[in-house]
């Protein structure tokens, strides 16, 4: 009985490993990225309604953000430009600072899910299947400029390690759904020792 419960031990400590190496080897792909652009469904749960948007999103990893509006009609073309912490809106030729993000918005929530899959701390990882897909479930510990833990799960596509959807909560709250729609990335050779 005693050597029957030490191989059951070990075959589930063998499985974590793999799991561990899965989510390394994600999140070194992902730290590759330098360019990317992406189009994705955004809804933003507030706690009296709920919106929806559908955006593209250019980001560079040594520069900033830039996301645009396509849908909604009424909003179509507003982008928002992050830079580091500092948000600013434009609109036809019109230029507003919007000041400092503090917590997760559908403004930064692309470049944050690409942050967060290149350098958050792992919390949970499995395997689950999603609209058909086979797909690889990780949840990242993150944190805002403002210190808040903000919550990033994102379903990948185990076969192309693209991700499908994610989520982001703030203290347990589901505050923004994410469908990625479209993603094409640019890559960094590796820096030799």
């Amino acid at each position: 009985m005693k050597k029957t419960w030490i191989a059951v031990l070990c075959l589930l400590l063998l499985s974590g490993c793999g799991k561990a190496q899965q989510g390394a080897a994600l999140q070194e792909q992902y730290a590759a990225v330098s360019r990317a652009e992406l189009a994705a469904e955004i809804t933003c749960h507030l706690p009296d309604e709920v919106r929806q948007y559908q955006v593209t999103c250019d980001y560079d990893a040594h520069g900033g953000a830039e996301t645009v509006i396509t849908a909604p009609a009424e909003l179509a073309g507003v982008r928002a430009t992050v830079s580091g912490e500092d948000l600013t809106l434009t609109y036809d030729d019109l230029t507003l600072s919007a000041g400092t993000l503090e917590a997760i918005s559908p403004a930064n929530c692309l470049p944050w899910l690409l942050r967060a899959a290149a350098e958050g701390y792992v919390l949970e990882e499995g395997r689950e299947t999603l609209e058909d897909r086979d797909c690889l479930r990780l949840a990242f510990d993150t944190t805002g400029a403002d210190g808040e833990k903000v919550l990033c799960t994102t379903w990948f596509d185990r076969e192309t390690l693209l991700p499908v959807y994610s989520e982001f909560s703030v203290g347990g709250q589901l505050r923004l759904s994410v469908k990625v729609i479209s993603f094409t990335v640019e890559t960094e050779a590796p820096s030799e020792p």
